[in-house]
């Protein structure tokens, strides 16, 4: 089964916390103290004196332990588009999200691998009290598996350690990474060159078009493309280019641009379309006004981005940079 955990990628201590933790193949679990529910562990437990002999020994085995909270997808889910938690734990979609498998995750055999219970987190309103009776594992299910119906949309599974701090990930555990809508063009290089040897697939957040939904397009590395026109002035040329690989985000857009750059022997004004039908429409004065609305609309869906000779390491996307 494939699992996620979304990652912030906050600045701690002058480092990319989740980055370099992410390169050195550990992961951090927290002690129930450090989760993010005020109410976490809220189970009704005796007080009466008389059961003090086994209450106070389990409340403090259970505040020793470490746990780490993970994603499952949705029955109709492919891969990890809950907009809640890239918002919540993804930094607004400046981080990233990792795909574990989780079998191979569980089975890491080192002795700082201290694994003791895997729990999917059951969600209700109703507090669950613990008896006497109730043997390790359900103590556990009740205290770290069970939250309130308001944190039902995360559908959690956690992994329960003997105690927190930095585990290790077992090689193979990591499948993909999926980077966020706002990730920076540094922090995305810098997570693909530390595991791009580890046969990790990587994918982009998109928005979907006219839609409230995201989509993940695979990053091939791979740049195709055609130059359309090329019309040479002063100070700078003017290159229409036909782009033909699949990933048309910002970032991979700006590596496209600095690659093709280096072929220049003078900067050019760049416009890029991923549709042949659309380059004459730039020959209008102002294609948005002057084109009948089929065409507008097939302009709207195909110019992809102009890079300003002017800025070189800079590109418009359309249309949410116009």
């Amino acid at each position: 089964m494939k699992v996620y955990k979304y990652r912030a990628n906050l600045t701690v201590d002058g480092k990319k916390r989740d980055t370099t933790q992410l390169s050195e193949k550990i992961f951090y679990a927290s002690t129930m103290s450090q989760l993010n529910d005020p109410f976490e562990g809220s189970v009704e437990i005796s007080k009466r004196p008389e059961d003090d002999r086994w209450a106070t020994p389990l409340i403090q085995s259970i505040s020793q332990v470490g746990i780490y909270s993970l994603a499952k997808l949705k029955k109709d889910e492919t891969f990890p588009c809950n907009e809640l938690l890239w918002a919540h734990y993804a930094n607004s979609h400046k981080g990233f999200c990792i795909e574990y498998d989780l079998e191979k995750l569980q089975s890491n055999l080192s002795k700082d691998f201290d694994i003791r219970n895997t729990i999917n987190v059951k969600y209700t309103n109703d507090r669950p009290s613990i008896k006497e009776t109730d043997d390790i594992f359900n103590v556990q299910k009740k205290v770290f598996g069970t939250k309130s119906l308001a944190w039902e949309y995360e559908n959690e599974i956690r992994l329960v350690f003997y105690s927190s701090g930095l585990k290790p990930i077992a090689d193979e555990s990591i499948t993909a990474i999926y980077f966020g809508l706002n990730i920076s063009k540094e922090d995305r290089q810098t997570i693909i060159d530390s595991l791009r040897s580890d046969n990790i697939d990587f994918y982009q957040m998109e928005r979907v078009e006219d839609l409230y939904k995201l989509k993940a397009t695979k990053l091939e590395f791979k740049f195709d493309y055609t130059i359309v026109s090329k019309r040479c002035a002063s100070p700078f040329d003017s290159i229409m280019i036909l782009y033909l690989s699949p990933n048309k985000d910002k970032n991979s857009i700006l590596n496209f641009i600095s690659h093709f750059r280096k072929g220049l022997k003078k900067q050019a004004h760049l416009t890029i379309i991923d549709d042949i039908r659309i380059a004459p429409f730039f020959d209008y004065p102002n294609p948005r006004v002057s084109l009948p609305p089929e065409q507008e609309l097939l302009y709207r869906k195909h110019w992809i981005a102009y890079a300003p000779a002017f800025n070189p390491s800079d590109v418009l996307m359309y249309p949410e940079d116009f």
